[in-house]
């Protein structure tokens, strides 16, 4: 019986011509009934994108290593694919994504079948843990994830005595070092961004931010543009030889045309000299003046000459053949680094996405820290009160909700930790504080 794994990240491809395909078939009933369980991408979901073109000649497939990586949902809402552009991916499956950039690559190509493309989820976006845990934080989500599998990822209930769901002092040391580490990866992050978007303007020198240089931050920085310059200098010496060294190649190819027009002028020359020496011998053999024997010998020597003229053409068409190559990887070179240089511009774009969203996380975190631990003012135990759970999801326009330890959670969710003391039971539960709304929006 076919059965689908629905907590397994989903993947899809088109046109794979495979043995799998025959079984998969046979589960096209169960595939749709469960097709609503897909998982819809969103900002922040990093992706794999894989693309193989069958060749039919050689009996193997071709990977399209241009194109096959790592890329990460815009804040728009869509991943950039080099040679397809921008695809729209927010609120799409892995499947349509697939078929879209298949579709794409093959209008682009002029292929008569789309290439084969599988596009998986690596990692899902983020959830958020907050309040009475012992140990608050961005967590990574994966399919299924509940309440109560939350509240283990973030230590269980709150290890101390504040019936305000407080933080102690140990645990505001720990967001300034959180803090700190974000700060330090995104200078690096920004630096390596300048050092790229050099290579790829082709500029001898990287320029930095005029926030990377002021600052407490600038120390830091310094160091790592040096080993940044470091890498710049070896990438741009290792280019400029691999250039150099096919443009010498090509000046050498030219050279040579040139000597062998020159020799199959000079050989023209000496084919006329012969055909008219021959023609005047030939005059003299039929007045009998000449013996043919010396006709017969002109004969010959003008056919070695005939034929080392078409040696000549020959050996000038490979020349012009290889000259031709030896430009064409030129143009492959330039076209390779640019393709490499943009495609490491994006993961690091992406990255520093990734790391201002961490940082303000932090930083809330950190004030809110600072201002639990002024508010602390009485001692309970904890271990006999009951656990609330408030899920914020979507953002500042989004919904606030109670949740049991059996709610499952979404990517992007923010888990609001609360002690349910005897006071509050009377009254409505609160909502969630604006600073758990905060977190997402960011």
């Amino acid at each position: 019986m076919c059965g689908i794994d629905t907590d397994r990240k989903p993947v899809f491809s088109l046109a794979r011509l495979a043995p799998a395909a025959i079984a998969l078939m046979a589960c096209v009933g169960s595939v749709a009934a469960s097709a609503e369980e897909l998982f819809l991408l969103r900002p922040q979901t990093r992706v794999k994108v894989t693309v193989l073109e069958w060749m039919p000649t050689a009996g193997e497939y071709r990977e399209w290593t241009a194109l096959n990586g790592e890329y990460v949902v815009s804040t728009a809402g869509s991943i950039s694919v080099p040679l397809v552009g921008e695809v729209s991916a927010d609120g799409r499956t892995v499947l349509e994504v697939a078929g879209r950039i298949a579709e794409a690559l093959r209008q682009q190509t002029g292929l008569v079948n789309p290439p084969a493309t599988s596009v998986e989820v690596v990692r899902y976006p983020s959830i958020y843990v907050n309040g009475s845990v012992d140990r608050p934080g961005e967590f990574e989500y994966r399919p299924g994830l509940t309440v109560l599998q939350a509240l283990a990822m973030a230590g269980g209930r709150v290890r101390r005595t504040d019936p305000l769901g407080g933080y102690s002092e140990l645990e505001q040391i720990r967001y300034v070092g959180k803090l700190g580490r974000a700060e330090l990866e995104m200078n690096r992050s920004a630096v390596k961004q300048a050092r790229l978007e050099a290579e790829l303007q082709e500029k001898s020198t990287i320029e930095l931010p005029a926030e990377l240089q002021q600052g407490s931050a600038k120390q830091s920085v310094e160091a790592i543009l040096r080993e940044e310059e470091a890498i710049f200098s070896a990438r741009t010496d290792s280019f400029a030889r691999q250039l150099r060294s096919l443009e010498e190649l090509s000046a050498l190819f030219a050279e040579e045309i040139k000597v062998l027009e020159e020799k199959m002028a000079a050989q023209d020359r000496q084919v006329s000299i012969a055909e008219a020496e021959l023609k005047d011998i030939s005059k003299l053999v039929n007045s009998g003046t000449v013996t043919k024997s010396r006709e017969t010998s002109l004969e010959r020597i003008l056919a070695d000459l005939q034929s080392d003229r078409l040696d000549l053409a020959i050996a000038s068409m490979r020349a012009k053949q290889r000259l031709s190559e030896t430009e064409r990887d030129i143009v492959n070179l330039k076209s390779q680094r640019k393709t490499e240089i943009v495609r490491d511009l994006q993961v690091v774009n992406s990255e520093l996405e990734e790391l201002r969203l961490r940082r303000e996380i932090s930083r809330q975190l950190l004030q809110a820290t600072g201002a639990s631990i002024s508010r602390r003012g009485m001692e309970l135990m904890m271990d006999n009160q009951t656990l609330s759970f408030f899920i914020v999801r979507g953002g500042d326009n989004g919904e606030t909700f109670q949740a049991s330890p059996a709610t499952r959670l979404e990517p992007g969710d923010v888990l609001e930790v609360r002690l349910d003391f005897p006071e509050m039971a009377a009254g409505t539960a609160p909502s969630a504080p604006a600073a758990s709304v905060n977190l997402l929006s960011r």
